[in-house]
């Protein structure tokens, strides 16, 4: 049975008895903080609530990174920017905060996030290769977020 901890209470989320995912471990990645919050979705575990909702954005990552990739293949930075942002918001929830932060430099950098002061839109468009940077940069986060989940997740079922 699952153990969510309530909003800083513990330094552990415990999915399985004998089993934690640390504030250590998962800070890497994920913010302890976020996570806690969907556990308490979950108080007792017993539905794997967590785990199910953290598969379903793993198994959204792919063809997120596949879009992410046809855009720029095509070359379109409208396209580009549109997957960012919907990655962007999918990371957020998670609270995987290097690969939110990727998605907004492109968003950024390519005008569509509304937060940006005046001064930096009147700057160019990105080249090619700086926006080749970009996105290898965020396609690289979101790897990692992809390698930590499945490794999180086949821990969970042991």
């Amino acid at each position: 049975m699952a153990q969510f901890p309530n909003r800083g209470t513990m330094s552990t989320l415990t999915h399985r008895p004998g089993s934690t995912w640390s504030q250590v471990e998962l800070g890497e990645v994920f913010d302890f903080e976020v996570l806690s919050v969907i556990g308490d979705l979950d108080p007792s575990g017993t539905d794997g609530f967590l785990e199910e909702v953290l598969s379903i954005f793993l198994d959204s990552l792919e063809p997120m990174l596949l879009a992410v990739e046809r855009e720029r293949d095509a070359g379109s930075a409208a396209g580009i920017r549109f997957e960012a942002h919907k990655l962007r918001s999918g990371a957020s929830q998670f609270g995987a905060h290097r690969l939110v932060e990727a998605c907004g430099e492109i968003m950024k950098r390519l005008h569509g996030d509304e937060h940006v002061n005046s001064a930096y839109k009147k700057c160019s468009q990105p080249s090619v290769a700086e926006l080749d940077l970009l996105v290898d940069n965020l396609i690289s986060e979101a790897i990692r977020v992809q390698r930590k989940l499945q490794r999180l997740l086949a821990q969970s079922a042991n």
